[in-house]
C-alpha cells in the first residue's frame, strides 16, 4: 500500500496556513501594541506596564473610597461594615506601585476606622478619615472620581 502526496496541494494548504497565521499574527501585534504605533525597547515596555498597573490600582482605591462612602451614607450594619473593612485591609497589603503608598495608607487608615465605627467607636471619626482617604486619591487622579 503506498500513500501519494501531491506536492502541489502540500504547497497550497501551507501557504493558505502561513497567510493565515500571518494574518493573526498582525491582529495580535495590533492589539497589543500601544499608541503611536512604535516598536518598544525593554525599558520602555517596562515603564508603559508600570504606568497600566499604577492606573489599576489608582481605579482600585477609587472605587474603595467610594465603596467606603456608600457603607457610611446608610444605616448601621455592624457586620457588613467590619467584613468590608477586613476585605479592604486585605487588598491593601498586597501593596503595589510605591508613589502610591500614601493614598493606601489613608485608605487604610479609613478602612480602620470604619471597622472601629462598626464596633461602637464614633462615626464622625470613620467620615474624616473616608473623607481624608477620598481626597488624596483624588489628589493624584486630578481630582477626577469616576
Amino acid at each position: 500500500m503506498e500513500i501519494e502526496i501531491d506536492a502541489k496541494e502540500f504547497s497550497v494548504v501551507t501557504t493558505i496556513v502561513a497567510v493565515i497565521a500571518l494574518i493573526l499574527l498582525g491582529v495580535l501585534g495590533w492589539l497589543f501594541t500601544p499608541e503611536g504605533g512604535k516598536v518598544l525597547t525593554y525599558s520602555e515596555w517596562q515603564l508603559h506596564k508600570a504606568e497600566r498597573e499604577y492606573q489599576r490600582e489608582l481605579r482600585n482605591l477609587q472605587k474603595t473610597c467610594e465603596e467606603m462612602t456608600a457603607l457610611l451614607d446608610k444605616p448601621l450594619d455592624a457586620l457588613r461594615v467590619q467584613v468590608a473593612a477586613d476585605r479592604i485591609l486585605n487588598d491593601l497589603e498586597k501593596g503595589g506601585q510605591a508613589v502610591l503608598q500614601p493614598q493606601r495608607e489613608a485608605v487604610a487608615a479609613a478602612a480602620q476606622a470604619l471597622r472601629n465605627w462598626a464596633m461602637g467607636d464614633s462615626r464622625e471619626r470613620a467620615v474624616e478619615a473616608v473623607a481624608e482617604a477620598s481626597r488624596k486619591v483624588a489628589e493624584v487622579s486630578d481630582g477626577s472620581l469616576p
